[in-house]
């Protein structure tokens, strides 16, 4: 009888007394049972009275540091699922835990430290076979631990998880040209798993598989007949007819399933890892469409970090220190929107919309808002070092106790503007241009600049824009 042998890697070098821990407690057995040593020791060993033993090794390049091999001997006759085990590594050595999914070896499971998962896809760059060098290269939620890796949709991670066609395994080999339409019906009734999301590509060939049928609908057995009518059915239910506008179809020349989209449309967002904010997320999604909540939404205190909004419509929404850091924004709409507190640390904001939004006490530390448009916007007491607000439209914004040390200002537009902000040698100010109220604050200067001083400060780093007195209150 074997045992059961479990393979798993970790973002950072993973600790021995970590690794005991941890397998202890995902295998319930006492840690003087579980034997963990570097791959290729052994003396030292305690194979004989090892339940479970763990051979690791640390990779000294990549993005992966830890690679184990984890056997439980037959003598453990419940041996936990590799999904368990990879939990408890995950929070014991609070690094995500990678475990193969669906038998594709480039396509992993990322089991995080608080608990969640999400999936990423990884290669291995050792080309000389001296040592597996793995580089992340694309993840479904933004992650720390891979800051380089593309935050994209993984149509692997779907397929790796298949999904129920009864009425085409019923049919045998008659029914097999129904699976790819059941498979779709399928999923959208699942809430497109495993992360709820769906690649509009996949859905597309998925509505080719349709055509196909369609096309042979005169030769198809009676029971296939009888079993699509049903599937149809069942499509009808879980769609919404929008005239073909979500994936550009003319009624006039299309057949009718071309006409609808699904109700909650699973190509939207790109959800977060915790799986609070993702609900909420999903509700927001699956309530109102392509369009977003006209009257905003409260998303206040939720952990969205990492998920891709990018285009969503947010205005008048509460997002009080929600965390968006590593969000992707590209285009996002915060009219009118709260976001007081909220952390963006390393957000991508691009072309977003923050006009009249409240960023009170905002962390845009790395932030990306080139092209932004924060139009009288409050910006009181944000910490924005390191941001870019490259060409981005700050007319009217408040910008008081604001920190813009390392900021990149290049070609951003200003209109008399309360300017009380700490700037530095490393702030750029190249092309900003309008005009601006002081006074601001530079390390190691002994007092503000304010007017013809500060005039002179932007003239010589390349600024045109003029300091002008505050306005009088009536």
């Amino acid at each position: 009888m074997n045992g059961t042998a479990y393979g798993f890697l970790t973002a950072a070098p993973p600790t021995p007394d970590g690794l005991s821990r941890a397998l202890a407690e995902a295998f319930a057995i006492p840690a003087a049972r579980v034997d963990v040593a570097p791959a290729g020791t052994v003396d030292g060993r305690t194979w004989d009275t090892a339940l479970v033993t763990c051979d690791y090794d640390l990779l000294r390049a990549g993005d992966l540091r830890g690679m184990l091999d984890v056997y439980a001997v037959p003598a453990v006759t419940a041996p936990p699922a590799p999904e368990e085990v990879a939990a408890a590594l995950a929070r014991e050595l609070a690094t995500p835990v990678l475990v193969e999914c669906g038998g594709q070896p480039w396509i992993r499971k990322v089991f995080l430290p608080q608990g969640w998962t999400t999936y990423a896809a990884m290669e291995d760059l050792d080309l000389a076979g001296d040592q597996p060098w793995f580089r992340v290269y694309a993840t479904q939620t933004g992650l720390a631990a891979f800051p380089e890796a593309e935050v994209e949709g993984l149509p692997e991670a779907v397929r790796a998880v298949p999904p129920a066609t009864p009425l085409t395994d019923g049919l045998g080999e008659p029914g097999t040209l129904l699976r790819p339409w059941e498979a779709l019906i399928s999923r959208m009734a699942a809430g497109w798993p495993p992360a709820r999301w769906y690649d509009p590509d996949m859905y597309r060939a998925d509505l080719e598989a349709r055509d196909r049928l369609e096309a042979a609908l005169p030769t198809l057995p009676a029971p296939v007949r009888t079993a699509l009518t049903t599937l149809d059915t069942r499509f009808r239910e879980l769609t919404v007819d929008d005239a073909g506008e979500e994936l550009g179809a003319d009624p006039s020349t299309t057949p009718w399933y071309r006409h609808r989209r699904p109700a909650a449309l699973p190509w939207r967002v790109l959800l977060p890892a915790d799986p609070e904010a993702a609900d909420w997320l999903w509700k927001w999604v699956t309530e109102n469409g392509p369009q977003g909540i006209p009257g905003g939404v409260d998303l206040s205190s939720l952990d969205l970090s990492g998920a891709d909004l990018s285009g969503a419509d947010l205005s008048s929404s509460l997002l009080c220190a929600a965390d968006l850091s590593r969000t992707r924004l590209t285009g996002t709409d915060f009219y009118r929107s709260h976001l007081q507190g909220a952390d963006l640390t390393g957000a991508d904001a691009t072309g977003a919309c923050f006009v009249r939004a409240d960023l009170d006490g905002a962390v845009l530390r790395g932030t990306t808002l080139d092209g932004a448009d924060l139009t009288r916007a409050d910006l009181h007491g944000a910490d924005a070092r390191g941001a870019t607000l490259r060409g981005a439209r700050l007319l009217g914004a408040t910008l008081l106790h604001a920190d813009l040390r390392g900021a990149d200002l290049t070609g951003a537009r200003l209109g008399e503007n309360p300017f009380e902000v700490t700037l530095d040698d490393t702030t750029t100010v190249t092309g900003l241009t309008g005009t601006l109220q002081g006074p601001v604050t530079l390390p190691d200067t002994p007092h503000p600049l304010t007017g013809p001083a500060l005039e002179h400060w932007l003239r010589t780093h390349g600024s045109n824009a003029r300091v002008v007195p505050p306005r009088r209150r009536a």
